[in-house]
């Protein structure tokens, strides 16, 4: 379980605790200017950092996803990358030590430092949000961080009449509906987590999410191909009759985990 929590949140995400300990913070930005540099900094040298960061034990795991653009226009208003961390526990969320950037210096060569400077540069951070949720839940099918690779993930916001009623009916009916389908959809993982902070009228308060080996095989998912859905068995209808009010889609592009 502790190797399998890791690599959800690479993914999740991205642990032998127990599930109900483990805290996610999804950080969603939108980068302005030259993406590719700053896809640059976070695969060549942030992750050498948050490696680091997870061998140490301040955090569990760091994950750099990019949102799914159909066309090469950076719309201004979404956000178009997002970083998800996982720690073991809130006392190590909110430790100082979670803030593992600032391992930067002692992990980086004065060369690589003085590179992503100049890569910094050439991009802007126009806005950000975080979110944290605790997993009450999952299902992660991947023995390392190759097995991401190409995958994509799309995460579902919703806010249910009853969360309690909401996990509870994902526990007991669709994670073992899904441990049983898994194959052959080619899912990789699968969960659902309640929302910590922040919470209000304007959040959602629980959180799922679906992960597959292509973007072909989240699309079939989407439309259902060849699955049967149990919903004679299901009472979602009544405890979240609005459905998920938010669903995005991520590419997994790069992560740290401890080994």
């Amino acid at each position: 379980m502790k190797k399998n929590f890791m690599i959800f949140c690479l993914l999740f995400s991205l642990i032998s605790f127990s599930q109900n300990e483990q805290i996610v913070t999804m950080h969603a930005v939108l980068i302005e200017g030259d993406l590719k540099a700053f896809e640059e900094v976070e695969t060549m040298y942030m992750q050498k950092v948050a490696q680091k960061a997870t061998e140490r034990g301040d955090i569990s795991a760091w994950n750099f996803l990019k949102a799914l653009q159909f066309d090469s226009l950076n719309d201004e208003s979404n956000f178009n990358y997002l970083f998800v961390q996982g720690n073991s526990s809130i006392e190590k969320t909110l430790d100082p030590k979670n803030s593992w950037w600032n391992l930067a210096s002692e992990v980086l060569s004065l060369d690589e430092q003085k590179r992503v400077e100049e890569l910094r540069s050439k991009f802007t951070w126009k806005k950000d949000v975080k979110v944290m949720y605790t997993i009450d839940t999952g299902i992660w099918l991947v023995d390392s961080l190759d097995d991401y690779q190409n995958t994509f993930i799309q995460f579902n916001f919703a806010k249910p009449k009853n969360s309690e009623l909401f996990i509870k009916e994902n526990k007991e009916l669709w994670q073992p509906f899904f441990e049983e389908i898994a194959s052959d959809i080619n899912l990789i993982s699968w969960g659902v987590g309640t929302k910590i902070h922040p919470t209000g009228e304007e959040w959602s308060n629980v959180m799922t999410w679906d992960m597959f080996k292509s973007l072909t095989d989240l699309f079939k998912f989407r439309l259902g191909e060849n699955i049967v859905w149990p919903v004679e068995k299901s009472n979602m209808s009544e405890i979240n009759p609005e459905g998920f009010s938010t669903v995005a889609v991520w590419q997994w592009i790069t992560g740290a985990a401890s080994n």
